[in-house]
């Protein structure tokens, strides 16, 4: 069933339409079930900002990870445990000091960003494909506005 199909067949209540925020959960409801049967690998969306930010920033600190994309220090260590379990990143002893590690990519990891994301762009188009570009370019720019706001 496609997902104009699922979506004529739903009955919501108008008044919780009336709503952006139900809109949005609905909508990455969505978006999550259309991208978990696209993806086969376990690679999720934390995992890809964390290797966009080492291909961005190269090598980092845990800490500076966990900072810079304001994921909490117990989560991240389970993720790069993921990212190095993949062979999609390795975490080194900093040499400038030991106390810290280093995270940097591999070349298997890049390789697997470059590859979700082009996916992950499909996904979007797919998604998005009711609007005009216009109004895409223009749903991007309020997203990323309300994005701003809340950093």
């Amino acid at each position: 069933m496609s997902a104009p199909d699922r979506i004529d067949q739903l009955a919501l209540p108008e008044r919780m339409l009336r709503l952006p925020s139900f809109l949005f959960v609905h909508l990455a409801k969505q978006w999550r079930r259309l991208g978990g049967a696209r993806f086969e690998h376990d690679l999720r969306g934390q995992h890809l900002m964390i290797l966009a930010s080492l291909e961005d920033h190269g090598a980092s600190s845990q800490k500076e990870i966990s900072e810079r994309l304001g994921i909490d220090a117990s989560d991240l260590v389970a993720l790069l445990d993921d990212l190095e379990k993949a062979g999609l990143a390795n975490r080194k002893r900093d040499e400038r000091d030991r106390r810290r590690y280093a995270v940097m990519p591999t070349p298997a990891g890049a390789k697997a960003l470059r590859q979700r994301l082009v996916e992950v762009e499909r996904l979007n188009q797919e998604m998005l494909a009711p609007l005009t570009p216009a109004e895409r370019e223009e749903l991007h720019r309020l997203l990323l506005k309300l994005f701003e706001s809340y950093r």
